[in-house]
């Protein structure tokens, strides 16, 4: 009877075992959640990761190349003090005079150009085809030559503007053959010299006087060259 008493003991622990281990699908799973977007550094190092957007209403990325914004400012009128040449041409300074010219008076420029924006002043015409003017103050006065209606040479004779060789009116003679080594010397009808310096298709003449500049020319290289040994031209 002992021996039957702790086997049916045994066989009802084992069911009561086996009850308590039984199938679970009956019971709810917790409901999957969403992932949420970390707010740290992804593996490259970029906040949101590769395959984040920019949210509504970002600036550009910061290696986006700047929009250069276009100016819609009209040229300087006379005695209007800006130092900038007549609408969609840029000018260079003007204190500094290179062979194709100073400020907006640049060799070939149409007369007409810096006639709309007051770049000029009394236009006298000298031959059919040629007039001469003079230019603003704000770049020292040039004397300006006009051929077939456009810029073909200009005088400068105000010691305040220099050529990008630093030379100006007051440099000694010895000097200015040191800045311009490639030029040579001209001698007018009447013997007086000058220093002429080539540079593509325009030129430089520096008057000389005893034995310093006194004016300098710039424009088409035949045209200053002739003009000043043969008075001839524009």
């Amino acid at each position: 009877m002992r021996l039957r008493h702790a086997t049916l003991a045994v066989v009802t622990l084992t069911l009561l075992g086996t009850a308590g281990c039984g199938d679970d699908s009956g019971d709810t799973a917790p409901a999957a959640q969403a992932p949420v977007a970390s707010a740290g550094p992804s593996a490259d190092g970029g906040l949101g990761g590769p395959g984040a957007s920019a949210a509504p209403g970002s600036s550009a990325a910061p290696g986006a190349p700047a929009t250069e914004g276009t100016s819609a400012a009209k040229p300087p009128k006379k005695g209007g003090g800006a130092a900038q040449g007549p609408a969609g041409k840029p000018a260079s300074s003007p204190a500094v005079l290179t062979a194709a010219g100073i400020g907006p008076y640049q060799v070939g420029i149409r007369q007409s150009e810096l006639t709309s924006a007051d770049l000029v002043g009394k236009v006298t015409k000298t031959k059919d085809t040629c007039t001469t003017a003079r230019g603003l103050g704000e770049y020292h006065t040039p004397a300006l030559a006009f051929a077939g209606g456009k810029l073909q040479r200009l005088t400068v004779t105000s010691p305040k503007v220099t050529t990008p060789a630093g030379a100006k009116v007051g440099t000694g003679y010895p000097n200015l053959k040191g800045m311009y080594p490639g030029g040579k010397q001209l001698d007018d009808w009447v013997g007086a010299s000058a220093w002429y310096a080539v540079d593509g298709g325009n030129a430089l003449l520096f008057r000389i006087e005893d034995d310093k500049v006194t004016s300098i020319d710039a424009g088409a290289a035949p045209a200053v060259q002739f003009f000043y040994t043969d008075k001839q031209g524009c």
